[in-house]
């Protein structure tokens, strides 16, 4: 099975509406109907969240994936930056492959417009082979609320061990 997995890493220079130190920043990653979210961290400009979310491919309906960076400290859950990208520019990563190096993104707010603060993450389609997939998170149902859905943890399928059998036939006999 395909996936497209998104790398959320960290993020620097975040300012809530009271400004440094005082957001309780969270990312919220979504792909169409489908979302899923990091953990929130109290009281950080420069959170560390080291989280994958793996999307299965089929289930893709879109061609946008948004990573929204958002404060939970504020009531209306404010968004402070988000990036987006296109699913066509994942790279495609085979194991045994290295792993894609993560690189920062620069976050625009409502209006497009540049803001100081980055996130550091990195995306790429790869299978259940992958090694990040066993950490992953993933999520096979649509957003109901805003609270999102409960995350699942993924399962990990090995692939499959070929074994050969080789026969010699030395001799054959017709019963009767």
């Amino acid at each position: 099975m395909n996936y497209l997995f998104v790398n959320i890493l960290q993020a620097r220079n975040l300012i809530g509406l009271a400004g440094p130190n005082t957001c309780d920043p969270y990312v919220e990653v979504k792909l169409g109907n489908y979302k899923a979210m990091t953990r929130f961290l109290q009281k950080k400009s420069n959170p560390e969240w080291y989280q994958v979310f793996a999307f299965k491919k089929e289930h893709i309906q879109t061609a946008e994936v948004e990573v929204i960076v958002k404060d939970r400290a504020n009531i209306t859950n404010e968004i402070i930056g988000k990036v987006l990208f296109l699913v066509s520019d994942a790279p495609l990563r085979v194991p045994p492959d290295s792993c894609l190096a993560p690189r920062w993104y620069r976050l625009e707010d409502k209006n497009k417009k540049k803001v100081t603060a980055e996130v550091m993450m990195s995306f790429w389609m790869g299978t259940q082979v992958d090694e990040a997939f066993s950490g992953a998170w993933q999520s096979d149902s649509t957003i109901i609320s805003n609270d999102g859905v409960a995350l699942t943890r993924s399962q990990q399928y090995y692939s499959p061990r070929l074994w050969y059998l080789r026969v010699n036939v030395i001799q054959a006999r017709l019963g009767t």
